[in-house]
């Protein structure tokens, strides 16, 4: 019996050129498609920009173009490249398109309709110079466990350790070089632990690679925690359906584009 198989890679970002490691993997993807295509199998390859997020803001910005301007001209350069080795994706699209706009308000519309998304004030770097809320890598400071300098907001390049950027030692944000402030901010969460039975049933029955079963294992064990899926303006994303100024998480639509 014939196998139909769904195949993707990791999506490249829309703020930079393919460079030799993201090729690779699309090679060896592009190597195992085209092994099943031989054997008959149906094999679909897809995959796409991953368009939305702060940086590619920032980006476009310091080029003195917009967003959308940006991640078209960077995914022309990408399709340039995987043609030129000859990948052979069935479909290469963007997560910047309306299809899958359609589909993240749906997924969230239907998480909120069953009761899956709940509301919870946190605090968050702000940038006072830009008037914007930083994501953990564009605050910098001194690691509160080894004392290395110059390390991102969620981790230590050094020693390992993960944190939160206020844990960080004489923070400073990446755009301004400011000491960032902490605001409260309003963001939405995804209850996943309303669907630990359901994933881990899933796991088990789908889920064939050890060592992936027990990473999963791992979270399920210290429980699901809920998930931040927004994010404050400005931001470049898709804006949430019934909200005002805030935007889908990228690690929202993305997966689903």
């Amino acid at each position: 019996m014939h196998r139909k198989i769904l195949v993707t890679s990791a999506l490249p970002y829309a703020n930079g050129p393919i460079h030799l490691g993201h090729m690779v993997e699309y090679i060896q993807t592009d190597i195992w498609v085209r092994f099943q295509r031989m054997n008959d199998n149906l094999c679909y390859f897809v995959c796409a920009d991953d368009a939305h997020g702060t940086p590619i803001m920032l980006r476009a910005r310091s080029e003195n173009v917009t967003p959308e301007q940006l991640i078209q001209h960077y995914q022309e350069a990408h399709e340039k490249d995987f043609a030129d080795f000859n990948i052979s994706f069935d479909n290469y699209h963007s997560t910047h398109s309306p299809e899958n706009q359609e589909l993240a308000e749906y997924i969230y519309l239907q998480l909120k309709k069953g009761g899956h998304i709940r509301r919870k004030v946190i605090n968050q770097a702000y940038d006072p110079g830009e008037n914007i809320f930083l994501p953990d890598r564009f605050v910098k400071g001194t690691c509160p466990r080894c004392g290395a300098e110059d390390q991102y907001g969620d981790s230590c390049e050094k020693c390992g350790a993960t944190y939160t950027p206020s844990e960080l030692i004489d923070p400073v944000s990446v755009l301004s070089g400011l000491p960032p402030e902490q605001r409260e901010s309003e963001h939405l969460f995804v209850r996943l632990s309303n669907f630990t039975s359901m994933l881990q049933d899933w796991v088990g029955n789908e889920v064939s690679q050890s060592e992936a079963r027990n990473k999963l294992k791992e979270w399920f064990d210290v429980g699901l925690a809920d998930w931040d899926i927004s994010r404050d303006a400005p931001y470049f994303g898709f804006q949430i359906p019934e909200e005002k100024d805030k935007y889908f998480y990228v690690w929202l639509d993305a997966p689903i584009g």
